[in-house]
């Protein structure tokens, strides 16, 4: 959404710019007060934050407990006289018989709602513990962006290069990824956090499953992106005007062949990209140090396949068994977080989209009467 934003934004001062430029537009030459550059600048920026803040806190923070979070189950005893006659007298002596009646009940999910796993939050690390490991994140990033464009430059410009400087750059990373993954789950600590990245020893643990989650992802990538050259959607994604030229027939048909690429990519993601990040991050938490005590329940042996080191095991977890110790209620939790996030991005994509018509309106004043006439004139 906010890359959609980023593109409408940018075409809309192109378009002001040459405006500005060539006075012999139908419509004249008009000006844009400096004030009204600086007022779309800070509401798009104003955007860009929230936009971000809603992706890290409820995307990636909360995504990431849910996909780790296993439910404790609690054990009740209850315990009770009968009054059902003795079978003997020497049971009698014994005392009375006692039932016992054996309850299990498994706790509420934290990550269940937004609300609840706010104040979770806040009560491990008060207000700005919503942006918890956010800092880790910004250097993973940098690193990631800095090792890729520096690679980049040592390899032709095509899509299947890209993609594999992309996957090793992850794996080589994968440490310092699994660091965010740590700090996000488990108690505050006084350490900083490189002292946090997981030994040189765990890099055999981590780098399959982040090799394997990368790939999944470019895998994915790079097929959608053909398959929407091979529709031929490129031309009109550049500038939705050229829809204007094509008969019914042919403007059904690129709705259609967009639909499908639509489709197809929810589908990879549903089936391909998040079972293998969730299995990235289960891996990863599985790793989390034993001093270090997880905000939310997890299930450090996934349902007793696998030892911890301290108990002598190897505490090492395939993804297969990481993604099968997800259960269904769990997957449920994971994609219902995800679908209020869309439903947050896309609310805040129409206020921001009102609220920037407004904007214009009140800069452009008859200006933008006098463009919209010229505009429907020349459409007819």
């Amino acid at each position: 959404m906010a890359s959609v934003m980023h593109h409408l934004v940018s075409r809309g001062l192109e378009a002001v710019q040459q405006h500005q430029d060539n006075p012999e537009q139908p419509f004249g030459p008009f000006k844009v007060p400096t004030w009204g550059f600086v007022l779309v600048g800070l509401t798009t920026a104003l955007y860009f934050a929230i936009s971000l803040a809603i992706r890290y806190t409820y995307g990636e923070l909360i995504g990431t407990l849910a996909m780790i979070e296993d439910p404790s189950t609690t054990m009740i005893i209850r315990t009770s006289e009968t009054d059902a006659p003795l079978p003997s007298a020497v049971e009698s002596e014994k005392g009375p018989l006692l039932e016992q009646e054996i309850l299990l009940v498994k706790s509420k999910p934290i990550t269940a709602k937004f609300r609840t796993t706010i104040a979770h939050l806040r009560a491990h690390g008060g207000f700005l513990s919503r942006f918890r490991g956010a800092h880790v994140l910004a250097a993973y990033y940098l690193a990631y962006h800095l090792m890729c464009s520096f690679l980049f430059r040592l390899v032709p410009h095509t899509l299947g290069y890209r993609a594999i400087i992309t996957v090793a750059a992850s794996t080589i990373l994968c440490r310092l990824n699994a660091t965010w993954t740590h700090i996000v789950i488990s108690e505050a600590s006084e350490k900083r956090f490189f002292q946090r990245v997981p030994a040189r020893a765990s890099f055999r643990k981590l780098a399959g499953p982040t090799f394997l989650n990368a790939v999944a992802k470019q895998v994915v990538f790079v097929g959608l992106v053909e398959m929407f050259n091979t529709f031929g959607l490129q031309p009109y994604a550049d500038d939705l005007s050229k829809l204007g030229e094509l008969n019914d027939a042919e403007r059904l048909n690129v709705w259609f062949h967009s639909f499908i690429v639509i489709i197809t990519a929810v589908l990879a993601c549903v089936f391909v990209v998040i079972p293998t990040h969730v299995a990235l991050k289960r891996v990863q938490a599985s790793l989390l140090p034993e001093e270090d005590e997880s905000i939310v329940p997890f299930d450090r042996t996934f349902n007793g396949k696998v030892v911890p080191e301290i108990l002598g095991g190897s505490g090492r977890v395939g993804m297969a068994e990481a993604w099968k110790s997800f259960d269904w209620n769990g997957r449920v939790r994971l994609f219902k977080v995800y679908a209020k996030v869309a439903g947050m991005q896309g609310v805040l994509f129409m206020l921001f989209t009102i609220v920037l018509a407004g904007e214009v309106r009140v800069i452009l004043g008859d200006q933008l009467d006098k463009m919209v006439i010229a505009a429907t004139r020349g459409a007819n």
